[in-house]
């Protein structure tokens, strides 16, 4: 059973996804994994050990002890300092007293946790996959692929760059029907980034993972009523000294009271206060340190990772990945006309979306095979290009009288009239 629990929680944020970096399988993979193993554990302690012993009044026997716990249990219960004495003052709402109703609804804090750390990761599943194109599926595909046989590996690369250019196509065109404001604007608002709807929900997304790691400290905070910003600093410093500050009554207690009534025919009621302890309460002090530290971790590993991916979407992080790749699968020498179709195919061709699905299948594939993809890309591109050029100066008309357009030339008509054309103005650049 327990071998299928871990089988189980290592396919969370998997599902045959490979649409993401490292710094996001912090958040909705391993932060889930490690909650998971926590909300297990407590609940271990909870509902099947026993999360509480009182001592019940010395008249009391039987199954009176249980169900004084049940009750204190069920009910809040309070600490006072050890200096002090147990008066009534501390007792019955006293001001004094330190109330801790938390603890029983500990599991459902950590589920809240969960369900708002893997929030980001749904809505890209949601969202992001049918923005534009099918980024976990197009990626699935390419790393199935055999790369041992050159045949087949082009012929897939070649068909997966006639996907992405029909895709755009589509994309392009659907904008242009229905004049979507939003996904104009979320495309213009990623200027910095080449544009692009998907590029734009991507940095949506990660920036939603800042938010979460950021707001579970205001979470904790708020459930559990504590100071949760200083909680792992103290628990630190308590550690460093020696000390064990994690037995701070004001945080988790391991010792507490309850009051509680016993109430017999007419008024004459009896009230009582019983002395507790919190087993429960030694791990959960363990864990919301262990946490704490983990979410410094989170919050400083996804914001690194946002600021990494921004300086690759950059012009010129965005412009060196591509010569760099061009570079090594073509004979790429930069003259002005070569600088002048590359800037069109980087801005015009690729975009964001483009660069972002490229960088994507280096990180979840293979390089070689992005780099591969992206000299396809690049020929089909120039070739595509020429034709146009060699449309233009045929007059856009071919000797029947019907109008010849550049897919037409380079794909070849139904009867094969234009299969042998060669591209006489610009030939795509020679492999190595």
């Amino acid at each position: 059973m327990l071998y299928d629990l871990i089988g189980v929680y290592g396919k969370v944020g998997q599902s045959g996804r490979n649409d993401d970096d490292v710094y996001d399988r912090y958040s909705h993979r391993w932060t889930v994994i490690l909650l998971g193993v926590f909300i297990i554990a407590i609940s271990a302690k909870q509902f099947v050990g026993t999360p509480i012993e009182c001592i019940p009044p010395s008249d009391f026997a039987g199954n009176h002890k249980a169900y004084v716990e049940n009750y204190c249990w069920t009910h809040y219960t309070f600490s006072i300092d050890n200096t002090k004495a147990l008066t009534r003052h501390y007792a019955r709402d006293g001001e004094d007293s330190q109330r801790t109703p938390y603890y029983i609804w500990i599991p459902y804090i950590l589920i809240a946790a969960a369900l708002c750390t893997y929030l980001p990761a749904w809505l890209w599943h949601v969202i992001g996959h049918k923005a534009t194109f099918d980024v976990p599926a197009m990626i699935n595909h390419l790393g199935k692929m055999k790369l041992s046989n050159p045949e087949d590996r082009r012929s897939n690369l070649t068909t997966m760059a006639k996907h992405y250019e029909k895709v755009e196509q589509y994309a392009t065109a659907k904008v242009r029907a229905t004049d979507n404001l939003l996904k104009r604007a979320i495309s213009a608002c990623m200027f910095f980034a080449g544009g692009g709807l998907l590029t734009g929900i991507y940095f949506l997304i990660k920036f939603l993972y800042l938010c979460n790691s950021i707001g579970q400290f205001f979470l904790m905070n708020y459930l559990l009523k504590i100071d949760y910003w200083t909680y792992g600093q103290k628990t630190l410093q308590g550690l460093l000294v020696g000390a064990d500050v994690i037995k701070n009554k004001d945080v988790f207690p391991r010792v507490v009271f309850c009051d509680f009534t016993i109430r017999y025919l007419g008024d004459n009621n009896l009230n009582y206060t019983v002395q507790c302890t919190l087993p429960v309460n030694l791990y959960n002090a363990r864990i919301f340190a262990f946490y704490w530290f983990w979410l410094i971790f989170l919050t400083c590993a996804t914001f690194y990772g946002i600021i990494t991916w921004l300086g690759q979407m950059s012009y010129r992080g965005r412009r060196s990945f591509l010569k760099k790749h061009l570079r090594i699968n073509r004979e790429l020498a930069m003259t002005q006309h070569e600088r002048q179709l590359f800037d069109s195919f980087a801005d015009r061709y690729l975009g964001g979306d483009g660069i972002l699905f490229l960088r994507l299948v280096a990180k979840n594939t293979n390089p070689v095979v992005a780099g591969e993809l992206l000299g396809i890309m690049w020929d089909r591109f120039v070739a595509h290009e020429s034709a146009v050029v060699i449309v233009a100066a045929m007059g856009n008309n071919n000797q029947s009288g019907k109008t010849l357009d550049s897919d037409t030339y380079l794909n070849g008509s139904r009867s094969g009239k234009f299969d042998d054309r060669t591209l006489p103005f610009i030939q795509p650049l020679k492999q190595e």
